[in-house]
């Protein structure tokens, strides 16, 4: 019972668990930045004005209020000191004036004292945030007084005593600190340099990972990547090492497959060679024909299977305008008698190898020559891509037997004759070609009623996300 207990419980913490990672996941996918480099700014930037919110908080509350209230608090016992002894029977009225101008050379302070005067009635008005501490000490000294503002530097405090006014104009410096202010500018200040300093670390932190990124990029379209080094952070940098190691196997391993295969292609080329020549001078009966059409079929697959085997090959990406390139794989196409129509929506740059782009256009050509009487292609550019899209007018391939036309050796046609069908290797051939550029190739049904063939690449000088190279 404790047993089915605990797994219940698990199970629902499991899916409690996953829910929350979906939510989470959710939020971050909306309101979180794609960029490395905005979230490193991000996790700088929120900490950073959460710490000067709580130490603002803090300071307004305790320190700043606190030191307001005791200048204030200092002037009005100043002030309150002199109206005591204005109104005590130890000064003569007399000498008032005398010990009222010693006292303000000591205290900074602007007093004066008119007898006999009396508080004129003004209506109540809301002092002003920089007077407010001041006029609650002087509140508490339990006179009837004015307050206000004369202008920036000074404030006028008119107190109502017994046997006249007391004037008192006080420094601004005596009851306001300043030094708030060159708080703030200083830790504004700070904040917005050291936020300076974190992002250009970041950014050259990011810029490592960045130059990674390109470089595995572009290898794997199969350009030529010497000037790559690791730098950056340890992990990084192990990162960087890790991808040379990689490339530097990759590329021993496709010079040692090319290597074989040519000697390959070589053994196995001369006995087929010896047999045509043999074959050649024998009496051209029926048998003959049958096995000379035999040894041609094999030297065609033979050619076939070793150029898969090879892959890219050894041609360099160059940068091609590809509408070039498909007028003359349509000129081609045209003089062998196949109808094609050409649309062009502007000029499209792309860096390639030429050579094996137009082997894979061609072979999808020939498939739509083999099953089709007509053909449509147009080019032009989508989301910062390149876009060939090649319609014909044949049967189409099934929706479920699209994906397994790419397979190597796979043939709608189940027969192994050559004559009707190739031998399975042609959109395979293509699809590799088109993925080791940085493109894609995908199948749809044809608004002409047949097959459509949308091929994305790279424009020249961006990348799969449409940044510059």
């Amino acid at each position: 019972m404790i047993s089915q207990i605990r797994t219940f419980l698990s199970q629902k913490g499991n899916l409690i668990g996953n829910a929350v990672r979906n939510v989470y996941t959710s939020i971050e996918k909306i309101l979180f930045p794609k960029g490395l480099l905005h979230r490193f700014i991000l996790i700088i930037l929120v900490p950073l004005l959460l710490l000067q919110a709580i130490v603002l908080a803090f300071f307004f509350d305790r320190h700043w209020d606190t030191v307001r209230y005791r200048l204030a608090r200092d002037v009005a016992g100043e002030i309150g000191t002199i109206a005591t002894l204005i109104q005590s029977d130890y000064l003569p009225p007399e000498e008032i004036g005398p010990v009222i101008g010693a006292l303000n050379e000591k205290l900074s302070l602007q007093i004066s004292f008119q007898a006999r005067e009396v508080l004129p009635q003004t209506a109540p008005t809301k002092d002003p945030t920089t007077i407010q501490a001041l006029s609650k000490e002087i509140k508490a000294l339990g006179y009837p007084f004015i307050i206000r503002e004369t202008d920036s530097q000074r404030a006028a405090i008119t107190i109502q005593l017994d046997s006249g006014l007391l004037h008192a104009l006080v420094p601004r410096k005596r009851f306001f600190s300043s030094t708030v202010y060159v708080f703030l500018i200083w830790m504004f200040g700070f904040s917005v340099l050291l936020f300076w300093i974190a992002f250009l670390f970041m950014k050259n932190q990011v810029r490592s990972i960045e130059r990674l990124s390109r470089a595995a990029e572009l290898f794997g379209r199969g350009q030529t990547v010497n000037s790559f080094k690791p730098e950056g952070a340890t992990e990084v940098r192990q990162a960087g090492i890790s991808f040379i190691q990689m490339r530097n196997r990759i590329q021993r391993y496709l010079t040692e497959r090319t290597g074989m295969l040519s000697g390959v292609s070589h053994d196995l080329r001369t006995p087929l060679t010896r047999m045509k020549l043999q074959l050649s001078m024998m009496d051209q009966t029926e048998a003959i024909k049958d096995l000379q059409e035999d040894v041609s079929d094999m030297e065609h697959m033979l050619e076939a299977y070793l150029s898969f085997a090879r892959g890219e090959g050894k041609e360099r990406p160059e940068q091609t305008c590809l509408n070039d390139l498909l007028r003359d794989l349509i000129d081609k196409a045209v003089k062998s008698g196949q109808q094609i129509d050409f649309h062009q929506e502007g000029r499209v740059q792309c860096i390639c190898r030429p050579n094996e782009l137009t082997r894979a256009i061609t072979n999808i050509l020939t498939n739509a020559a083999r099953y089709a009487r007509q053909a449509q292609i147009t080019i032009g550019t989508h989301r910062h891509m390149a876009r060939i899209i090649i319609d014909d007018d044949g049967p189409g391939i099934p929706l479920d037997k699209r994906a397994d036309v790419f397979r190597a050796f796979y043939r709608l046609e189940k027969s192994r004759n050559t004559h009707t069908g190739g031998i399975g290797l042609g959109l395979t051939i293509t699809r590799d070609i088109i993925l080791s550029h940085g493109g894609s190739i995908d199948l749809s049904d044809s608004p002409i009623g047949g097959l459509r063939v949308i091929i994305t690449l790279p424009l020249a000088g961006r990348t799969q996300e449409g940044k510059q190279i």
